[in-house]
């Protein structure tokens, strides 16, 4: 019976510890959604080009801006995958974590003239206190 009781307590306990340990992780995670519904909310919303820039620097790694920056052939934005945006993009924006690989988020939204969803695979990675786009690997 006393040893019935010492599993059962050791047990619930286990569960504890390891229901603490995926919070956490998932905090985690959702600091990084947070960081990209912001990047794309205002990204999509922006109209002016200089504002553009200084979102693609605040959100975004040098190595993706330079590898952006290198590409001379861009025929859309890499971040839209379009020419141009619209305000409703916002509305159906979809952020999730990719389930088979670390770090990597996918991001949708519908596109109201196709009537399909564009979808971007992105790489965040944690500089200091903040998450950034690293590379955009459906680019």
């Amino acid at each position: 019976m006393k040893t019935q009781f010492l599993a059962s307590c050791f047990f619930c306990v286990l569960i504890f510890f390891s229901s603490f340990c995926k919070a956490q992780n998932k905090a985690s995670n959702d600091s990084a959604a947070t960081m990209l519904k912001q990047f794309y909310t205002s990204y999509i919303t922006t109209e002016e080009e200089s504002d553009l820039a200084l979102i693609r620097k605040k959100y975004c790694t040098k190595k993706i801006l330079n590898r952006i920056a290198k590409d001379e052939e861009l025929d859309a934005d890499p971040f839209l995958q379009a020419q141009d945006t619209d305000l409703d993009w916002v509305k159906t924006l979809v952020i999730n974590k990719d389930a088979q690989k670390p770090n990597v988020y996918i991001v949708s939204y519908v596109d109201n003239y196709s009537k399909k969803r564009i979808v971007n695979k992105l790489l965040v990675v944690k500089q200091g206190q903040t998450y950034k786009i690293d590379d955009i690997l459906t680019y």
